[in-house]
């Protein structure tokens, strides 16, 4: 009876020790384990900023790409406006300069004209501001200055705004160092037509 006494005695106290030695391993085992996720954890978080760091490298760098872009386009745009302007300089050159204009009334309803009044200017027509501008003399004296295009060989230009007593509008063909054309002048309730031709001084 003892020794089965002892040897319970012994097997339990195995058992007991036995049991310590699996808590204490896993212990052990959930203390690693534990480390490693940390690591991870560690690792991952460093991945995340480094791919943060990256999209935001990235950004800028589109920023500076879009800037760069912009630039370019206003630089091209510049170029295409200068090259306008110099190609609209050279087209104008025949017309810009002195000329001799005649006037002579084809048609009107205004009192104090008549069909057949003619008169004759001195007009000096200047390009400024990728517009054309006519100063209109008679004699010698400034009598109004019209603002208009020239295309191709069509000038036009007006004097006056549409909502003022008299607006007067300029057609003109041009033909080598001549022009054609017409010259209305609106009033409020009265019209008169001119047929005009002009010459280039040399």
């Amino acid at each position: 009876m003892k020794t089965s006494f002892y040897s319970l005695i012994l097997g339990t106290q195995k058992e007991a020790q036995m049991k310590r030695w699996t808590l204490l391993f896993l212990a052990i085992v959930a203390s690693l384990q534990s480390c490693g996720y940390k690591e991870k954890e560690v690792q991952l978080t460093k991945r995340e900023q480094r791919i943060a760091e990256k999209e935001l490298s990235l950004m800028q760098w589109e920023q500076r790409l879009a800037l760069w872009e912009k630039d370019l386009q206003e630089k091209e745009k510049k170029q295409h406006q200068d090259f306008d302007t110099a190609t609209d300089s050279l087209n104008v050159q025949p017309l810009t300069g002195k000329w001799i204009v005649r006037m002579r009334c084809t048609e009107t309803n205004c009192d104090g004209s008549a069909i057949g009044d003619s008169k004759t200017e001195t007009w000096e027509i200047a390009y400024l501001n990728n517009g054309i501008v006519i100063n209109a003399f008679a004699g010698n004296k400034l009598s109004r200055i019209y603002n208009g295009t020239f295309r191709e060989t069509r000038l036009e230009a007006t004097n006056g705004q549409p909502d003022s007593e008299s607006v007067i509008r300029v057609t003109l063909e041009m033909n080598g160092n001549k022009m054609e054309g017409t010259r209305e002048v609106e009033r409020a309730n009265c019209k008169i037509l001119y047929t005009l031709t002009a010459e280039k001084q040399k």
